[in-house]
């Protein structure tokens, strides 16, 4: 008796031992997987969704957003009240934005492993954790400023309070429920298929007792109640304008998309997984008190109803979607939780040499391969671009771009001072838009002649332009003659091509031509220097990167690539410091005749140069051939040399 007391006790402990250990790698991989996404995801651009809402919590309050959000009815307004404060309390960068989602992340995975470890055990669960964490389309989706991580969040508590009524019915788990429920609803309206399949899963389920029904259809009808306020601006929004244009249609291609986007890496390991779940039996597994009094099917109703409650979603949204157009995989993101728990049976069901293969080979892509669901746009790169030089009272063209408005608002929040809304103009886009957090001033279409007049005054008051173009063709066949009337007055200083996963972005500054240009010297028979500025003076000291700015006028147009050479010579005229490099806006192959251009660069001063005075020079030679162009005179007479000089620069001790 004492010998098997004591064997008793050393099972308890060995038990004990183990909750322990799951209970470890549980957190490990929790902060593991949110640690690894953050790593990855933090500081991505913000995709169009992410900038209103950050705006959004830039300009508005909660009643604003509420109004805002009722005159779109697309979605509840929930989510974007949450975003408004969060952006209020954390700031507007992606890293501070995005640790909200983190901590959806963190306890959907909390919650994805108790509703797991509830219906079999805890390694269940903590196979449940794994998947749902390396799943591809979760860690993407997961760490957005939108609406899919407390979606998922919410789902997967929608799954664990109400299987934990049914065991035992308080009115704390009702509350529970209910309170998920309404959260939920308020997030995204795609809760409500996640509701109605469980709504049909318990009836499909659990035994008929007519108070257990009257009591469950309570608590789905308190939810319902929730949302009452806001069906009708959803109602009036698909019913006037109809679906979303980007939804994709309910058919075999769209039911194959859901599959490969939700399921976990490798493809084939998943597929073999779901299989397996649904081909072996659960059997005897941990038998909940009373479990046969409440449910049908016995053990086998667990799989069951993580099987059904996704099933049921889909289906229903399928159908809906027939008539109201909404389906995109992102929305079904609540399909991931119940999916991961059962994947992670038919994993626990294997010898445990498989599990370990499977688990690896799992692991293995999360580690490494990051997929991108959604192409980014260079929203920061931009930003990156325009800052250095802006000034509050720069002018902003923006043409060929998808989503001009989110473009606006990177600016608005980003630049100090804020740009002004009235010093923006936007060619290609209907002059009327959607309810938005802040309207933009300036869109046109087409080229009229009364906006190519309304252009020109646009432009009277600026020194500055920044041209911003994408490569969306339709728009930028509109923006031709608007160009024309910016290079009447303006040069290009810079251009750059930023990029994000698959979209670029063409960027341009342009600076006033000013009105005291003159001839200083031509270079060939093309190019004329007009003029040059030292931003620092003639003072530098070793070290310092002196920044220099020219104009050029093409007087003809340049038959070569030519580069722009500006040396810094000493007193017996050897060059003691270069800068040499085409001009920093357009390629002088692409110049025109009679346009102007301002090259901007920097010459740095070697670190050993002794004090003294040393003579700057410019010249032009071309970049293929290296063939310097000889210099002119205004007039025409010959230099003698290939160099111009323009001024003594003194290096102080």
């Amino acid at each position: 008796m004492v010998r098997y007391g004591l064997k008793q006790a050393e099972s308890c402990e060995r038990v004990r031992a183990e909750s322990t250990l799951v209970i470890l790698l549980t957190a490990l991989l929790i902060v593991g997987a949110v640690a690894l996404s953050t790593v990855r995801y933090h500081g991505r651009d913000y995709r169009a969704d992410e900038v209103n809402t950050v705006h959004a919590g830039v300009v508005l309050n909660a009643s604003e957003v509420v109004s805002w959000m009722g005159a779109n009815g697309v979605h509840p307004a929930g989510w974007r009240v949450l975003g408004v404060y969060w952006v209020k309390l954390t700031g507007v960068t992606e890293s501070a934005t995005r640790w909200l989602s983190a901590l959806c992340t963190m306890l959907t995975l909390a919650l994805v492993y108790r509703l797991a470890a509830d219906l079999f055990d805890r390694r269940t669960g903590l196979a449940a954790l794994f998947l749902l964490g390396t799943a591809p389309f979760f860690i993407f989706y997961m760490r957005e400023f939108r609406p899919y991580a407390l979606l998922a969040l919410t789902s997967a508590g929608l799954l664990l309070s109400f299987v934990r009524w049914l065991r035992r019915p308080t009115f704390a788990r009702a509350l529970l429920f209910v309170a998920f429920g309404v959260i939920a609803l308020q997030t995204h309206y795609f809760a409500a298929y996640i509701l109605v399949g469980q709504a049909l899963a318990f009836v499909v389920l659990v035994r008929w007792e007519r108070g257990r029904y009257l009591r469950a259809f309570g608590l789905f009808a308190a939810i319902a109640l929730s949302f009452t306020a806001w069906l009708l601006p959803i109602l009036h929004r698909f019913m006037a304008r109809g679906g979303k244009t980007y939804a994709s249609p309910s058919d075999w291609d769209t039911l194959a998309l859901i599959h490969d986007e939700l399921q976990i890496a490798p493809l084939a390991l998943g597929q073999l997984l779901l299989i397996a779940a649904l081909l072996l039996p659960v059997g005897a597994w941990g038998k909940w008190r009373g479990e046969g009094a409440i449910f049908r099917g016995g053990p086998e109703w667990r799989k069951r109803y993580v099987l059904l409650v996704p099933l049921i979603a889909l289906a229903t949204a399928f159908v809906a979607n027939i008539w109201i157009s909404s389906i995109t995989t992102r929305n079904l993101i609540g399909l991931l939780p119940p999916l991961a728990v059962l994947l992670a049976f038919a994993l626990r069901r294997m010898p445990w040499q498989a599990q370990v293969a499977l688990v690896a080979l799992v692991a293995l892509p999360a580690l490494k391969d990051f997929r991108a669901y959604r192409e980014s746009v260079p929203y920061k790169a931009t930003v990156a671009f325009v800052a250095p030089n802006y000034q509050p009272d720069d002018h902003f063209l923006v043409s060929g771009l998808k989503e001009p408005r989110e473009l606006a608002y990177y600016f608005f929040d980003r630049l100090k001072p804020r740009p002004q809304n009235g010093n923006m103009y936007f060619v290609g886009y209907l002059t009327q838009e959607s309810a938005q957090a802040e309207h933009l001033q300036h869109r046109v279409f087409t080229p009229e002649p009364e906006y190519l007049a309304e252009f020109a005054d646009f432009l009277a008051d600026a020194g500055r332009v920044w041209y911003i173009y994408g490569d969306e063709q339709l728009i930028l066949r509109n923006v031709g003659p608007f160009l024309d009337v910016l290079h009447q007055e303006f040069a290009l200083h810079r251009a750059e091509k930023v990029l994000g996963d698959r979209r670029a972005y063409h960027l341009r500054e342009y600076r006033r031509i000013p009105d005291d240009l003159r001839d200083a010297a031509h270079f060939g028979e093309a190019i004329s220097l007009q003029g040059w500025h030292l931003p620092d003076g003639v003072s530098v000291r070793a070290c310092q990167d002196v920044p220099f700015e020219s104009w050029w006028r093409a007087l003809d147009a340049p038959s070569a690539d030519l580069g722009i050479g500006l040396v810094l010579a000493d007193a017996s005229g050897q060059g003691v410091a270069k800068a040499d490099a085409g001009p920093s806006g357009a390629r002088t192959i692409g110049w025109a005749a009679g346009t102007y251009h301002l090259d901007g660069r920097a010459l740095a001063v070697p670190c050993d140069l002794p004090p003294g005075d040393y003579s700057l020079l410019i010249g032009l030679h071309d970049l293929v051939t290296a063939e310097a162009l000889p210099a002119f005179a205004p007039d025409g007479v010959p230099t003698g040399s290939n160099l111009v000089y323009l001024t003594t620069l003194r290096v102080l001790p």
